[in-house]
């Protein structure tokens, strides 16, 4: 029903942008926001949808007063009849009396359609009801339905609640009062709550013929202050006598007007929607914090996972790895088998090459899983700190992973990096030292095995066999190729030794590096995700409320 609306005054067209926006909001609402103030927004909305099927053109206007304020008196004098007491009578003091104008004369309540009077007095279930027929009288009232309800003061519960009732559904709330009874506190604490119903709120100063010229003014100025005090200074004051018929012709005309212009429908369902809109923005809270987590909280959590990991521990085991690797090939050969006795520091992790599944990573500490709490903790805090409840609580709630899968999650994501620069290919330097270690054993070896003949030789007494000298140092050649093959191959492992060491020390470098990336990504996903989705929940929710109060907030 809400395209009725389109193309009527610029009100009508800014009222289905504020339902729509209430709705939106309503989506993200649940749990997040005080209940009461959600199931009022739903019944908003649902009033506004019943409300606007029945169209615009009649005005539901109701009297509202204290006891003894006169309404019956102004009803009867708008009437020009005593219909509120010589007419209808009620069946008890807790019914309401409706006066219905009709639209004009060729449109009868017997006409079907949206906006006929009697399908809104259905709708309100109010039975006693008066056709008016003020043919010449001026201004015309055409389309007003003026309902005359209970006493908002009655001592009677049912007194009341029919007066809240047809109040909360009625256009236009004309208030009758008179000099005793306007600063009355029960009536102003029910008008504070319109704040935003200015519009269609109108107060009635009854009476005025008890008082002189000059004190009329005097009450009308403090009941407009009052008013203003009540956030209502837009809302009119027509100082009548019900009985001498003093100003009936000015409040005639405020509610031909009202009447005419067909808006007092439009302005009472758009001012609703502000306050269903306005108590859900109160407990959304002032707009403090960022749109999204800021990337410092974002970088500052995945650091402090990565310290509660056991990632340390594994890129020290990929240098150790790697400068085991390293020393079967570019050890020296005399010594380089001794290693291999030794277990390889990736495959107690199970991560060595070839391996696969799930890793054994070093059992976390107590100490390791309470700070990895202590950090998706701090992290949510750093965030929601400055929300109101339940903010704080959602967020902390959407945000906290369970710490099994954390944990599974960055251990498969360090294992995952360690096989992936694990791949088995050799540095081509480490063939080139194996190839001069292999020629200085060869070395070693061949004049070991000549200084072993000559020897030998020597023992059987067997003659000498010349010796070729070095000429450089003047030693034997087979001394020089033992003592210079065992000399230089444990020189060589000695400097290659280093060169692994800086070579364990990079790939431990990648590992951290790319674990580290891997890390964000998981936290990213397990906790900073769900925080953005809260935090992009509760802006969707603000800017769906700013639509509903009309940009007002």
């Amino acid at each position: 029903m809400i395209g009725a609306l389109t193309g009527k005054s610029s009100a009508a067209k800014g009222l289905p942008s504020q339902l729509e926006g209430l709705a939106a909001a309503l989506e993200h609402a649940e749990g997040r926001l005080d209940e009461q103030n959600v199931v009022f927004g739903r019944h908003v909305l649902a009033k506004a949808d019943e409300r606007l099927r029945h169209g615009t053109t009649s005005t539901l206007v109701a009297l509202l007063g204290a006891t003894g304020s006169g309404k019956s008196s102004v009803t009867n004098a708008l009437v020009g009849s005593d219909v509120a007491t010589a007419g209808i009578r009620r069946p008890t003091t807790s019914s309401t009396l409706s006066c219905y104008w009709r639209e004009d004369e060729a449109g009868s309540d017997d006409v079907p359609g949206p906006d006929n009077a009697q399908g809104l007095l259905d709708w309100l279930e109010i039975k006693n009801r008066h056709e008016v027929a003020d043919k010449g009288i001026a201004p015309p009232l055409s389309g007003l339905v003026l309902l005359d309800v209970p006493d908002h003061d009655s001592v009677a519960v049912e007194h009341r609640m029919e007066m809240e009732r047809i109040a909360e559904h009625a256009d236009l709330l004309l208030w009758v009062t008179d000099a005793e009874k306007y600063a009355d506190k029960a009536m102003h604490d029910y008008l504070r709550r319109l704040g935003e119903h200015g519009a269609v709120t109108a107060m009635v100063l009854n009476k005025a013929d008890l008082l002189s010229e000059a004190d009329v003014k005097s009450c009308v100025v403090d009941l407009k202050r009052l008013l203003a005090d009540d956030g209502l200074p837009e809302a009119p004051v027509v100082a009548i006598s019900a009985t001498t018929g003093q100003g009936v012709p000015e409040l005639r005309s405020l509610l031909a007007e009202t009447v005419s212009k067909q808006q007092a429908t439009v302005e009472r369902l758009a001012a609703d929607t502000r306050t269903a809109a306005a108590a859900l923005l109160d407990d959304l809270g002032a707009n403090e914090g960022s749109d999204k987590v800021p990337d410092k909280v974002a970088k500052r959590l995945a650091s402090d996972l990565v310290g509660a990991s056991g990632l340390e521990a594994v890129c020290d085991a990929v240098a150790a790895g790697h400068r085991r690797d390293a020393s079967s090939h570019i050890g020296w050969p005399f010594t380089r088998w001794a290693r291999k006795l030794r277990p390889h520091p990736l495959r107690r992790l199970h991560l060595g090459q070839g391996t696969g599944g799930k890793a054994s990573l070093p059992q976390a500490s107590g100490v390791q899983r309470a700070r990895s709490e202590s950090a998706v903790r701090d992290a949510t805090t750093a965030v929601s700190d400055k929300l109101p409840d339940p903010w704080p609580e959602l967020i902390a709630s959407a945000a906290t992973p369970d710490q099994a899968t954390l944990n599974n999650r960055i251990e498969g994501a360090i294992a995952g990096s360690v096989r992936a620069i694990n791949t088995g290919k050799r540095p081509a330097w480490w063939l080139i030292v194996n190839s001069f270690q292999v020629v200085f054993a060869l070395a070693a070896i061949g004049g070991a095995i000549w200084l072993a003949l000559l020897a030998f030789g020597a023992y059987l007494r067997l003659p000498d066999v010349p010796t070729p000298t070095d000429p450089w140092i003047d030693f034997p050649i087979p001394t020089d190729l033992l003592i210079g093959g065992l000399l230089a191959g444990f020189l060589l492992w000695v400097l290659a030794r280093r060169f692994a060491a800086v070579g364990g020390k990079r790939r431990a470098r990648v590992v951290r590096k790319e674990a580290e990336d891997l890390v964000r990504e998981i936290s990213d996903e397990l906790v900073i995700e769900p925080m953005n989705g809260e935090l992009g929940r509760r802006n969707e929710l603000r800017s769906a409320l700013l639509k509903a109060s009309g940009g007002r907030g």
